[in-house]
């Protein structure tokens, strides 16, 4: 059965945010505050898709975001001029 075309559109938006914010943790040099927005802002756009999703959004998402920043933190591009987060290592 396949999903109405509304939906896909939905489903197929979201699969390209995630992939950018995706791509910001792997090869941009901002700063992890600003992809933590980047991230709250994809949250609330899932919420807005899908009430009540926030286990799903977790699940799926905020734990892949988290895996690859884990993963690769230390391989990131560096920008001298990037301010770091008072938590950067």
């Amino acid at each position: 059965m396949t999903p109405p075309s509304h939906v896909r559109q939905d489903l197929d938006a979201l699969g390209r945010e995630s992939d950018r914010i995706v791509n910001l943790i792997l090869h941009s040099s901002l700063p992890r505050i600003d992809i933590d927005i980047q991230i709250e802002n994809f949250r609330d756009e899932c919420l807005r898709l899908y009430p009540g999703s926030d286990d799903l959004f977790e699940m799926i998402y905020a734990s892949r975001f988290r895996r690859i920043w884990e993963q690769w933190k230390n391989e990131r591009p560096h920008d001298d001029q990037t301010v770091r987060s008072a938590w950067d290592e």
